[in-house]
């Protein structure tokens, strides 16, 4: 009686004039194997390929076993040349913005609890009014002495300071505005001290 072949048409390759067996079409089919069960079913020596798609991640190796790894399915999407976007974009929208695309997506909960407490309590009811390209070192200068005569404590403004550079710069590395506010919040002499001395303004037109 013949034998029946289990191996599907699609494993079988020629290459330099010869029949031979595609391994990881083989692998796939398999799905879960041993080194003398493929080989069996290859009629060759299969440890060499077998390293190789481990090295490549295309197999896995777990209880004396080899295992074919699925492909997750791939996402794409639709992107747009923010640069073509109004440079006009309301600073309330781009705060959203920034929480909904950046915060929620790369920060933890708690940090993105905290952001949000510092745009609506300190950022927001100052900048609610303007639009983000619009933004100049000296609406930051101004915003920094409003934060003083509201008498936030030190720690408060330096953090309120340095969320709004990150939210300037988000919208600079997006392309929505041009990098010409550009400011930077740094420990100049006493470890967790801040003052006025400490903010380094920067015009870059």
């Amino acid at each position: 009686m013949m034998e029946r072949d289990v191996t599907p048409a699609t494993t079988r390759i020629i290459q330099d004039g010869k029949e031979t067996m595609d391994i990881l079409k083989l692998a796939k089919h398999l799905k879960e194997f041993t080194l003398d069960e493929i080989e069996m079913i290859a009629e060759c020596d299969c440890k060499t390929e077998l390293e190789k798609l481990l090295s490549e991640h295309k197999i896995a190796f777990k209880n004396k076993k080899y295992e074919y790894i699925e492909k997750q399915n791939e996402e794409y999407s639709i992107f747009i040349n923010k640069k073509s976007k109004n440079i006009n974009y309301e600073f309330t929208d781009a705060v959203h913005d920034f929480l909904e695309n950046y915060a929620k997506k790369y920060c933890k909960s708690g940090t993105c609890k905290n952001y949000r407490t510092i745009f609506n309590y300190g950022i927001l009811p100052f900048f609610k009014n303007k639009h983000i390209g619009d933004i100049q070192i000296n609406d930051v200068k101004i915003f920094y002495k409003k934060c003083q005569e509201l008498n936030f404590k030190s720690r408060r403004i330096k953090n309120t300071l340095a969320l709004l550079n990150q939210l300037l710069k988000y919208f600079q590395e997006q392309g929505f505005i041009k990098s010409r506010c550009i400011f930077q919040v740094k420990r100049l002499t006493a470890k967790n001290e801040f003052n006025k001395n400490r903010l380094i303004f920067k015009e870059n037109l």
